[in-house]
């Protein structure tokens, strides 16, 4: 080990990991912690079996229904990206192991 390097032990790393990082949001405030709680809900529910296409379709259709039709959900472990959308929705978490990209266009 460098001097300097923090040596994280197994359960404090998943304590972190188990918390969603938001990379970005322009979200207004409200939404955006309401979006956050319909990405963990469903990685929650498919990570352990890495079902992330189930997980994508349900982040979608909970986000049609409450805010609105025409959203897109990408979920992955590692992905680029480049859109276009409307302003103030856009969503970049991450969580665990995967990458969340949640998009309204």
């Amino acid at each position: 080990m460098k001097s300097g390097d923090v040596e994280i032990d197994e359960t404090e790393l998943r304590k972190i990991m188990g918390k969603p990082i938001v990379k970005y949001s322009d979200m207004p405030t409200e939404m955006g912690s309401e979006a956050v709680e319909i990405v963990t809900m469903a990685l929650d529910k498919f990570q352990a079996n890495k079902n992330y296409e189930a997980a994508a379709q349900l982040i979608k259709n909970t986000m049609d229904k409450k805010f609105g039709l025409s959203w897109h959900c990408a979920i992955g472990e590692g992905f680029g990206f480049d859109i276009t959308c409307h302003r103030t929705f856009l969503l970049h978490v991450y969580y665990g192991q995967a990458g969340v990209l949640c998009y309204k266009c």
